[in-house]
């Protein structure tokens, strides 16, 4: 496996953990995060307030569980990998919010510099 490809399993390994250090070690001074149809945010801070479940994008209903990530398939070409799965988020109430995902991360150099994530709710069967 590469290492962009290791990168975002660490990535994920340590949001899922709230591992800040570890977490802020993987991304630029700069990183961007934007999930698309919101503004873009600059910044390690925007992490921490992902880990904190300060963010009101990623969680903002998760309380003060992680969501957890499971990937279908990452595929990687030059600096940038796409990586698309499910992301379940913890409720309130106990149960669990299941959205697919699609992000692009950007590298440059080893460390994350850009992450783009598209996310909808599941599509249910079709007739």
């Amino acid at each position: 496996m590469s290492k962009h490809k290791d990168t975002i399993k660490q990535y994920a390994e340590y949001l899922h953990r709230g591992d800040r250090e570890q977490l802020l070690s993987l991304v630029t001074d700069d990183f961007v995060f934007e999930k698309k149809g919101q503004p873009a945010l600059q910044g390690k801070e925007v992490l921490l307030a992902m880990i904190d479940n300060r963010d009101g994008i990623v969680h903002k209903d998760a309380g003060s569980q992680i969501p957890t990530h499971k990937f279908d398939r990452i595929i990687e070409e030059g600096d940038t990998v796409s990586v698309s799965g499910t992301v379940l988020v913890p409720q309130p109430d106990g149960g669990q919010l299941e959205l697919l995902f699609s992000d692009y991360v950007v590298f440059r150099g080893d460390l994350v510099s850009r992450i783009e994530t598209y996310m909808i709710g599941p599509v249910g069967p079709q007739n």
